[in-house]
């Protein structure tokens, strides 16, 4: 993100406007509904701001620009449509560090106006850096539509019981917590037409059942790492953690629906790296939630496969620590999406196993015998490094070496990676084509046809 959003406060703040015509009159139509002093510089201006003119919502200099005219000012707008006066006022303008907007030249731009979605005194912002205004109108008028009329008056409503809480809940978590819990769940939509009693009787109800010395512990499952992949539960939970422990499998985007006020604990197991310890992570949870936190404990895919879960809970229920699990979408499934194959499929397997490469004594031992039938299927995890084990013991068994075996690293993500291999060269393929995980072995799954695949990806992405 290069350019940050904000909302500046524009009260009595001075603005100037350098030209009259169209351009000009585009900038200042969001402009006129602020409370900033509008001073247009320009020989002749539209008859639309001449309209703003008569009605004193900004003052018209007819005449030609002078230095003098930057003096106090706090944004400027070039839109004169001559190029040589427009960069001689952003060059003044410079000189004194004002931020400086030039109609149609994202380049000679300190800045640009969104668009913008008005319920004041709720506002949206959308921009596209400049790339494409088009665009913003056309997402404005679809979220627009989409918000209630009374918008506005609903946050007002709100600002109400925030004064309240403020003596309830000194503490600024316990406040973020609070809001983040009641907008929570249920479809928002049904909420944003809570009247006034109602937004009361929801305010007192969760104060009633608030306890701040018992903390929760949710175990979320955060997806194979695309953020679309994620579930609406986990996207929740996150949204009113007050501490986010999270696993190094996690992307960055999942985290971006955390709040940036919560407290966010990296508690990754790095291969050949830092590890931290499954006791420490246990102490974690337990001493956060006992101090009456919101915990998210965000683990890559689905808590339940190869996330110790079990561990983790064991530990909350010995410390009578509230809990609950939030399933997410296995990395398997991901990778069977990616490689355009369903898991199980009448007529050839019935079953499929998911099964890890590594246990805490090295390499995972297997029912290879049953592993090694025509017909089993397996997704294997944290297979990378145990690929010539698994290979050997697959062939020594009765596997064909032909039997196709489909690797995909960072399954659902930009950098995806697929490998078509047979289980009598895996090894060597892997090496070959650098994989290095994470990744899943998919034993017995052959990527369908290139072309179908293709089209396979072109569906997928264009219902993103």
């Amino acid at each position: 993100m290069r350019y940050l959003p904000i909302h500046v406060d524009l009260k009595e703040a001075k603005i100037l406007i350098v030209g009259g015509g169209r351009a000009a009159e585009a900038k200042m139509r969001t402009l006129v509904n602020t409370q900033a002093a509008l001073i247009v510089v320009a020989m002749d201006i539209s008859d639309e701001i001449q309209k703003w003119v008569s009605a004193d919502k900004c003052v018209w200099k007819q005449r030609a620009y002078k230095k003098s005219d930057i003096s106090g000012v706090r944004l400027v707008y070039l839109a004169s449509e001559d190029i040589a006066l427009d960069s001689r006022v952003a060059e003044h303008a410079h000189a004194q560090n004002i931020l400086v907007n030039r109609a149609d030249d994202k380049q000679a731009s300190d800045f640009f106006s969104p668009a913008i979605i008005d319920r004041s005194p709720v506002t949206i912002s959308i921009g596209t850096e400049g790339t494409s205004p088009a665009l913003a109108r056309a997402l404005k008028q679809d979220i627009e539509s989409r918000l209630p009329n009374n918008l506005g008056k609903f946050a007002l409503m709100l600002a109400k019981s925030r004064k309240r809480l403020m003596g309830i809940l000194p503490s600024f978590a316990a406040r973020q917590h609070f809001w983040a819990t009641l907008f929570n769940g249920s479809d928002l939509t049904t909420k944003l037409s809570w009247d006034e009693a109602m937004v009361e009787s929801k305010v007192s109800a969760q104060l009633a059942g608030l306890d701040s010395s018992s903390g929760h512990v949710a175990l979320v499952g955060a997806g194979p790492g695309d953020p679309d992949l994620m579930t609406h539960q986990a996207r929740h939970k996150l949204f009113s953690a007050d501490v986010i422990v999270y696993d190094r499998l996690v992307s960055k985007d999942v985290l971006g629906f955390g709040r940036k006020e919560a407290e966010y604990i990296y508690v990754g197991k790095n291969p050949n790296g830092r590890t931290t310890p499954q006791e420490e992570i246990n102490k974690i949870l337990v001493a956060k939630a006992k101090k009456g936190l919101s915990v998210v404990r965000l683990k890559g895919g689905d808590p339940l496969i190869f996330g110790r879960a079990d561990e983790e809970v064991d530990v909350l229920v010995a410390a009578g620590i509230s809990f609950e699990i939030c399933p997410g979408i296995t990395s398997a499934a991901a990778a069977a999406a990616a490689i355009g194959v369903s898991l199980t499929a009448r007529g050839q397997n019935k079953a499929v196993s998911l099964i890890t490469g590594h246990d805490t004594k090295g390499f995972a031992e297997q029912d290879w015998t049953g592993l090694a039938r025509p017909d089993a299927r397996a997704a294997i995890y944290m297979g990378i490094g145990a690929a010539r084990f698994i290979q050997g013991r697959l062939l020594v068994h009765g596997a064909s070496a032909q039997l196709p075996v489909s690797v995909v690293e960072n399954a659902s993500c930009p950098e995806q990676k697929i490998v078509s291999s047979r289980l009598g060269t895996l090894a060597d393929d892997l090496e070959t084509q650098g994989i290095k995980g994470p990744a899943i072995l998919m034993i017995g799954y052959a990527v369908r046809d290139v072309k179908k695949l293709q089209l396979v990806k072109t569906i997928t992405k264009t219902g993103r």
